[in-house]
């Protein structure tokens, strides 16, 4: 059987790049994600440039251009027949038609948004999904939290090892995982960080292939 053909389509004037992670993540779950764009004005996209495996629509600043933008590529999806599923993150309400549209055409529609996404756009999609609120997280959890929770997840499929490349990466930018957030700077390894927490963290490896994990993580 053939596998399912997920398009991510992102709102980046309405959407924060904090959520890249978590929407790759989703979306990846509904099939093969086999796109991934952001749309916006490049004044207005914010870190969205630098968001891992994101292809960047820039579109010209001015009122619902990325809106038009995306909903253009959205139904030329749908009638093209060159996905089976699309993942819309947005909390706007004008993407509302954009997905009874694709409903009606038999392309079913999962929605990704903030709390104040509209009724009426969570009604038109097949499944509404809310991002987390991460501000919450980030002010509550210190960042040696962060980084055990990212190691956790990160890890499972893999004897509880990470590559430091990760680190990088949108989904540990979704937890706030940054080498400012950890006090050291940009030119800091981050071999030197996870040395500094010997009781915590054991690391292998050299140069790109570095790896780390909690020591709880294991195996015997």
């Amino acid at each position: 059987m053939d596998e399912r053909r997920v398009a991510l389509l992102v709102d980046g004037e309405n959407l924060s790049a904090g959520h890249a992670g978590f929407l790759i993540i989703t979306a990846a779950k509904r099939g093969t994600l086999c796109v991934k764009r952001v749309y916006g004005a490049v004044t207005r996209l914010d870190g969205w440039t630098k968001a891992p495996g994101f292809r960047v629509v820039h579109v010209p600043a001015g009122k619902d251009a990325a809106d038009i933008a995306l909903s253009l590529d959205a139904l030329e999806f749908g009638l093209t027949r060159q996905v089976d599923e699309i993942v819309l993150a947005t909390s706007d309400r004008d993407m509302s038609l954009v997905a009874q549209r694709l409903g009606e055409l038999g392309i079913p529609v999962t929605g990704i948004g903030e709390d104040k996404a509209p009724e009426y756009f969570r009604k038109a999609c097949r499944t509404f999904v809310p991002v987390p609120v991460k501000t919450a997280m980030v002010e509550t959890q210190p960042f040696d939290a962060r980084m055990k929770t990212f190691l956790r997840q990160e890890g499972k499929e893999t004897d509880g090892w990470v590559t430091l490349s990760a680190l990088g990466q949108a989904r540990a930018k979704s937890l706030d995982i940054s080498k400012a957030a950890a006090g050291i700077g940009k030119s800091a390894s981050w071999i030197d960080w996870f040395k500094k927490h010997p009781s915590v963290y054991e690391i292998d490896g050299r140069g790109t292939q570095s790896r780390a994990r909690l020591k709880s993580a294991k195996t015997t």
